[in-house]
């Protein structure tokens, strides 16, 4: 799959061309990685990327975009957009509110979307002779941060080094 993606950003990259429509690419299941497009523009135009991804449980999707700008290239009004539903459909509805990126990097974080289909779309213009950005996003339980309880294994290693420790210090008592 992470192949698939790879060629996918790879034509983009080479295909050197503003878009006038949409184009689209399906990140399937999102999950803890990241799913990443790198894309490159070498003409100037109108950008419309779609990105779309499913839920399979409630989560917290990160979004991360930043455009790149030097003195051939730069795409100014670059925003990232939430979307519920299937790209093209009637019924997908605007999640949140666009977020603006540029040169410097944009995160945001939608929390406890339910399960369900998804689209990210990237919209802009390509000024000068091109314009470039990196976007990624990833899906996490709600809340995603450590759980109070130590995984078992962690709970059995902390244990051992307990018993480690008690072991050496009754044998120097000993001694």
């Amino acid at each position: 799959m992470k192949l698939h993606h790879a060629l996918t950003f790879a034509a983009l990259a080479c295909a050197g061309v503003g878009a006038s429509a949409a184009t689209t690419t399906d990140w399937g299941s999102l999950g803890p990685t990241a799913d990443v497009a790198y894309v490159t523009y070498h003409a100037p135009g109108a950008i419309d990327d779609v990105y779309s991804f499913n839920l399979t449980s409630v989560s917290d999707v990160d979004a991360y975009g930043e455009e790149f700008e030097a003195r051939s290239v730069s795409m100014p009004d670059a925003t990232f957009t939430l979307f519920s539903g299937t790209f093209g459909s009637a019924d997908a509805t605007m999640v949140g509110t666009p977020f603006t990126f540029d040169n410097t990097a944009t995160e945001h974080v939608y929390s406890s979307l339910a399960t369900g289909d998804y689209y990210f779309e990237i919209t802009g213009t390509a000024e000068k002779q091109g314009a470039a950005y990196d976007f990624e996003a990833s899906a996490n339980t709600p809340g995603g941060g450590a759980s109070d309880a130590p995984e078992p294994a962690s709970a059995a290693l902390m244990l051992a080094g307990l018993g480690m420790v008690g072991f050496l210090s009754a044998r120097r008592r000993r001694d």
